[in-house]
């Protein structure tokens, strides 16, 4: 079974297989794992040893080396894999080991975890040098009934020898044996790096730090890719050798080692059914009657916005988008929208959008936290007006129950951050403003309009979160990410570190700042709608 290849495909190939990969188009950046999305399945590597509940180290040289003659011999020894200084760390080494001159290590998650479509995040730093093939990569779960290549395979990431690129591939059945694969520009490839994968039964899309390298059209079974739609498992492994890389292997690069900082998988939550549940806010509320809100832009608001509103299920149809304000029947009708119209919208996190069955605000009202794709029989077709806002939140520690605080209530520039008793206060009122270019979130104060500012551009453990002026800048941007309950973490895009509250304080005004993402419960945050 030749489980791993030399990409071979062309865009005439995928062409022929009603699939689609521009060479040359514009860095196109990964979605990071929506408020729609909770985390399934992760490994940290902080434990200090290999969590053998959710990887099994496979042991020899399996089928023809493994289906690619190659060279090594895995194995579970400390010397091959080890967790140490929170990384998983993947040594192959040259050695005269059972008859074989190479010894390495390969995990797999089989019969332990699996997922069909989702997206899988890795920070990983890869070796490089002649002869070397490390891999993150997927296999059906089938595989043991089905055989290879019924059973799929997705490589997530692929490096052969030093060319400090790396390769996303795609292998399935297709009357024999089908491939698609690109690949990415060159960087170096030892440094860590971000590779994500983002999987649904559309597409399957591959990404070196949030840039898109590599595409596959598989929706409909495009190309007989009905494998592509299963349930697959994750692979770790370094291999030396082989049909791809060759064989002129470079010995004086040894021992060479592939570093796991984590490995995370997202899905939309399994309850998943109208409307896709924003995992801090809630989803949606109905209830009866005019409802006069504040709104801003007046009934006839025309503004654009980042609510969307579309005519047909599923985000089809004719389309628009909203501001935050109020838009009666005749603003809709100036977006090109009727009052029998309205079937799905998307609702970015730190919105909310009220549906009302009648002109002016009236009648019976339905209450929109994330993306519908089906408003449901009773708004479906008989929205007549709606109303944008903005959520206000107080934001609180899982750890400390404590709010997030402004300290002292200040307006200045660089005023701390801090936690304290939930009072109600502006200083510990926050706005989230969504940048769909990065898929990162603005958090702002409602007492001074600043935003939650990685002070001095840190990449530090300890670098302190404080108030600023809202710029917009990557120390000002923040992933969130649902966990469980309602919470979720912040990692800084500039630090790729979280917020975390200082010593795993209970205390009011103990401080908050920056540390390293361990899954603490003072690393975790809970946002809670005020409105």
């Amino acid at each position: 079974m030749n489980f791993k290849k030399k990409i071979a495909a062309t865009v005439g190939l995928a062409m022929g297989l009603a699939m689609c990969v521009v060479p040359g188009v514009p860095a196109v950046e990964a979605e990071a794992a929506s408020s729609s999305s909770t985390l399934v399945w992760s490994d940290e590597f902080n434990s200090g040893s290999l969590d053998t509940s959710k990887w099994t180290c496979e042991i020899g040289n399996g089928s023809g080396g493994w289906g690619n003659n190659e060279l090594e011999y895995y194995t579970d020894r400390s010397e091959n894999v080890a967790v140490r200084d929170g990384s998983l760390v993947i040594t192959a080494r040259k050695e005269n080991y059972n008859g074989y001159n190479y010894t390495s290590a390969r995990l797999k998650t089989q019969d332990k975890f699996r997922f069909t479509y989702g997206h899988v995040e890795a920070r990983i730093a890869l070796p490089s040098g002649n002869g070397i093939w490390p891999a993150f990569w997927m296999l059906g779960q089938n595989i043991g009934s089905v055989g290879w290549p019924r059973c799929g395979e997705i490589d997530i990431i692929e490096a052969i020898n030093a060319e400090n690129k790396v390769y996303g591939t795609c292998h399935w059945d297709s009357n024999g044996h089908a491939e698609y694969g690109n690949s990415s520009g060159t960087f170096d490839i030892t440094q860590f790096h971000n590779y994500t994968l983002d999987w649904d039964d559309q597409y399957i899309r591959m990404y070196v730090d949030g840039n898109r390298y590599h595409e596959i059209y598989i929706g409909g079974n495009a190309g007989n890719t009905e494998e592509l739609h299963q349930e697959q498992f994750l692979l770790l492994n370094v291999a030396v050798g082989g049909n791809w890389p060759g064989f002129n292997i470079d010995n004086s690069r040894f021992p060479q080692q592939m570093k796991v900082d984590y490995i995370r998988v997202y899905q939309d939550r399994p309850n998943f059914t109208s409307t896709s549940p924003n995992p801090v806010d809630g989803n949606t509320g109905s209830g009866n009657g005019g409802g006069s809100g504040s709104g801003n832009g007046g009934s006839n608001n025309t503004a654009s916005g980042k609510v969307y509103i579309y005519q047909d299920i599923n985000y089809g149809g004719r389309s628009a988008s909203l501001g935050v304000g109020d838009y009666n029947l005749s603003s809709l009708q100036a977006k090109g929208f009727r009052n029998d119209d309205l079937t799905s919208l998307k609702v970015p996190f730190g919105y909310k959008v009220t549906l009302y069955e009648h002109d002016n605000f009236g009648g019976a009202s339905r209450v929109i936290r994330g993306d519908s794709s089906w408003i449901g029989n009773d708004f479906n077709d008989k929205t007549s007006s709606i109303r944008v806002e903005k959520v206000r939140y107080r934001i609180i520690n899982r750890n400390s129950g404590l709010a997030l605080d402004v300290s002292g209530g200040s307006r200045d520039n660089g005023a701390n951050v801090q936690q304290w008793t939930p009072n109600g206060t502006d200083a510990q009122t926050w706005y989230v403003e969504f940048n769909p270019d990065d898929s990162t979130f603005v958090v702002t104060s409602a007492l001074n309009g600043k935003a939650l500012d990685m002070g001095g551009w840190s990449t530090e453990n300890g670098g302190n979160l404080i108030m600023w002026d809202n710029n917009n800048t990557a120390n000002q941007r923040w992933y969130i990410t649902s966990i469980d309950n309602g919470y979720s973490f912040l990692i800084n895009k500039h630090s790729n570190k979280a917020m975390d509250v200082a010593d795993v304080s209970t205390a009011a005004g103990a401080n908050v700042h920056q540390w390293d993402y361990v899954a603490g419960a003072n690393q975790q945050w809970k946002f809670e709608a005020l409105n």
